[in-house]
């Protein structure tokens, strides 16, 4: 059996990641708009996950 296990980030990770703070964080996953994983009441976050959100945030600058 084998398994590609997956790296699961925590809140704490997210932000540190992010470099924001963790009430900005639950804001944008109470308004789903970052992929989160549950676990019960915890809420993780997969590393590949979280890398491809970040790579569809850029935005590219609009030329004149």
């Amino acid at each position: 059996m084998t398994e590609n296990p997956q790296k699961l980030l925590t809140l704490d990770d997210v932000c540190q990641k992010l470099s924001i703070k963790e009430s900005h964080l639950r804001s944008l996953v109470f308004a789903k708009k970052v992929p989160i994983i549950k676990i019960g009441r915890l809420l993780r976050f997969s590393q590949e996950e979280i890398e491809q959100w970040i790579s569809n945030q850029k935005k590219e600058p609009q030329q004149s």
